[in-house]
């Protein structure tokens, strides 16, 4: 969710007092060897994974970091406790591989654009050759290729694309009235070409988790439940949306193949424990009080993990944790407003630098994690941008 720093641990769930395993040592993250690709590079330079720096050999270019697995007798020691990050000292690898911006600029995954608009950015999200961006006003900006804004829809707070930027999901609902509910929303699946859309008469707040390949999956409340957020789906064209009857409670991520969801409990009732829960046959995988679950990599086999609790505008701590069980693979401390999966097998983290909060000469970086080995690398440079973000 493209929000300021301080929004985004809000929804991410914070800096936490749990941090995981206590008797654990820290490790310092090792790089993972590449050379730094230009700003921005669609076909960057592949790195390969290792724990110390390595010389890269010339390779094809690829748009995805290398995951070639390293032979039994080179296999590199994963540590076995949290890395500590010192973001600034990491070894400068490609340019990250999903959409992202730098307050008004999006960059990766096509060419950099700068959304001509004068406030802040909520949400972003690439379709096509085109961006679209809502604002913090709630006003939807279709920017096109040019730089031109194409397209100006009001009163839309939520979006979400498909990973492979082909369609994009957003829902308009009424304007509030102070001392009034108000009620309805319209949800859209753009594909650029033509939209769908489908009538809610009866919500009264509406926010677009994921959008799978056919799916989109949204939580909302309606109408003589309005403390209450249901998760639902809808495969645009079909006449109705469907409640998700497995996923019980308020739903906070959505597996990018829909098979896998998180929630917390239902009624906001403050224990911040997350359940990994399978959608088709409702069988709850696991359950933590120490982690949020924010996300999963594409394949859905590692669960992204905040601390469950927080008083502070970043989370001190990342953990993957198995999807399957909740085990602890890996975790990684420092300050991050937000973390994400870039592929199976790496993560993308925004960390500060220097400052944080609400401090104007706050710097940060986007770090790029190996799942595997645990080795960190930046994506970016260090730069004093207030809003760094990751598309939807």
């Amino acid at each position: 969710m493209a929000v300021t720093a301080v929004a985004a641990v809000a929804a991410g769930g914070g800096l936490a007092y749990r941090q995981g395993p206590k008797s654990a040592s820290s490790t310092v993250a090792a790089p993972l060897g590449g050379a730094p690709s230009p700003t921005p590079s669609p076909t960057p330079p592949t790195p390969v994974l290792s724990t110390t720096p390595v010389v890269v050999p010339t390779q094809t270019p690829t748009p995805k970091p290398s995951l070639t697995p390293r032979s039994a007798s080179t296999t590199p020691q994963i540590p076995s406790g949290p890395v500590a990050l010192e973001a600034a000292k990491l070894t400068q690898g490609q340019d990250p591989q999903l959409a992202y911006r730098f307050d008004r600029t999006v960059l990766g995954a096509g060419k950099e654009l700068k959304v001509p608009s004068s406030g802040s950015l909520m949400e972003v999200a690439r379709l096509g050759t085109s961006v679209l961006a809502t604002t913090s006003g709630g006003e939807l900006l279709k920017v096109s290729s040019s730089g031109a804004v194409v397209r100006r829809t009001p009163h839309v707070m939520t979006l979400a694309g498909t990973a492979d930027q082909s369609a994009v999901a957003y829902a308009t609902t009424p304007p509030v009235v102070v001392g009034q509910q108000t009620y309805g929303a319209t949800l859209y699946a753009d594909n650029g070409a033509s939209a769908k859309s489908l009538e809610l008469p009866d919500v009264q707040s509406i926010f677009v988790l994921a959008y799978t390949k056919d799916t989109i999956y949204y939580k909302a409340s309606v109408k003589g439940a309005e403390t209450t957020l249901k998760l639902y789906s809808w495969t645009p064209g079909a006449a109705k949306a469907v409640l998700v009857k497995t996923v019980a409670g308020d739903a906070m991520a959505v597996s990018q193949d829909g098979r896998l969801a998180s929630a917390l409990p239902a009624n906001s009732s403050g224990d911040g424990c997350s359940t990994v829960i399978e959608i088709a046959t409702g069988k709850k995988r696991f359950k933590t009080c120490d982690y949020r679950v924010t996300g999963f990599t594409p394949d859905g086999a590692v669960a992204i993990g905040t601390p469950a609790y927080g008083d502070s505008y970043c989370s001190n701590i990342i953990t993957a944790l198995d999807s399957r069980t909740g085990a602890v693979q890996h975790q990684w401390s420092g300050c991050f407003y937000e973390a994400v999966a870039e592929d199976e097998q790496h993560l993308l983290m925004v960390a500060v630098v220097a400052g944080g909060g609400q401090d104007p000469n706050t710097k940060s970086t986007v770090v790029r994690c190996s799942l595997g080995t645990a080795a960190c690398e930046r994506a970016t440079e260090v730069v004093s941008a207030k809003q760094i973000d990751f598309a939807r």
